[in-house]
């Protein structure tokens, strides 16, 4: 799920993306290429060739802007929007309606959130007014804040039923690094030779997924098994890739950026990926997928506009 430190990261990618589009340009300035990224899964199957979706366009009322982070097996989500001339805040999606999530905890600074787990927990991120970030959790009505010891930022990226959170912190080096809290136990997570780390998806069997990368520019994806195990995920032929979850049949999602720096979403089930591409959309970027293989995530439209957005197996 986004921080405000993600969030101007991608941003700046994007708007590289659309403007390129604009332009007529098969390529977006600025997009670094990994020409090893991409080779070390052995089968993609393009949209259309693998399960077919239903899209369905999710705005929030008056916003100038929706993303969708999380997706329940109800069909209940969360995410963040921006009304004109705003900051982006969390919301609920429950019953076929938007809701601004905790306004009287959040504040009017940045905020956004994800789930509902099946349990009913929502979670994520707010900075105070100083600009700092904490992780927070709603259950029951009960809202709490969390923050990694030690730590000056922390995000709250995935919980389950169980009292364990996927989260990430940064300092003021702005490096992500993963926590994995269990029990008031908490784990580091660093894949090896990369300098950020970013947990962002995980499932009922502590798997989870994020992203990695050596440089800040180039995402790898990766998956850790709930052993400890990692091992990196990339879709083939991409110059990019970022996992964002992982449901509990063990598939994937995501989105990945193309060689031609387009964005374009993912869904691994076990060793063949399939491309996600929202109808006339300029990119498409999946955050979520529940156990029926619905995903959720947001798509950018011709003008930039960002939108949310579900699709469900036909």
């Amino acid at each position: 799920m986004a921080n405000q430190t993600f969030s101007s990261r991608r941003l700046a990618l994007v708007a590289g993306l659309v403007a390129a589009a604009f332009a007529g340009s098969s390529a977006a300035a600025g997009f670094g290429v990994d020409a090893t990224a991409g080779k070390r899964t052995p089968e993609a199957v393009p949209a259309g060739l693998g399960h077919s979706y239903s899209y369905q366009t999710l705005d929030f009322p008056g916003a100038t802007q929706t993303i969708i982070w999380g997706l329940n097996d109800f069909g209940q989500m969360a995410g963040q929007y921006t009304m004109p001339g705003g900051v982006a805040h969390a919301m609920a999606y429950r019953h076929g309606k938007f809701e601004a999530l905790a306004p009287d905890m959040l504040g009017t600074n940045f905020s956004a959130a994800g789930g509902p787990t099946d349990e009913g927990i929502t979670f994520g991120g707010y900075a105070d007014a100083s600009g700092v970030q904490h992780g927070f959790t709603i259950h029951k009505g009960r809202f709490e804040t969390v923050d990694f010891a030690g730590h000056l930022n922390t995000n709250v990226d995935a919980v389950d039923g169980c009292d364990t959170i996927l989260g990430v912190y940064w300092d003021a080096d702005k490096i992500f690094h993963g926590m994995l809290s269990r029990n008031g136990n908490q784990t580091p997570i660093d894949v090896d030779g990369a300098r950020d780390t970013y947990p962002l998806g995980l499932n009922s069997k502590g798997d989870s997924v994020g992203y990695w990368d050596a440089d800040g520019v180039v995402t790898h994806g990766y998956v850790r098994r709930a052993d400890g195990r990692i091992a990196t995920l990339d879709v083939p032929d991409a110059a990019r890739t970022a996992a964002f979850a992982i449901n509990d049949r063990g598939q994937v999602a995501g989105y990945f950026m193309d060689t031609s720096g387009r964005l374009h979403g993912f869904v691994k089930t076990g060793q063949q990926f399939q491309h996600l591409d929202v109808p006339g959309a300029v990119a498409t970027i999946v955050t979520a997928i529940n156990n029926w293989g619905s995903v959720a995530g947001e798509y950018f439209d011709a003008g930039g506009v960002r939108h949310g957005f579900l699709a469900m197996l036909k």
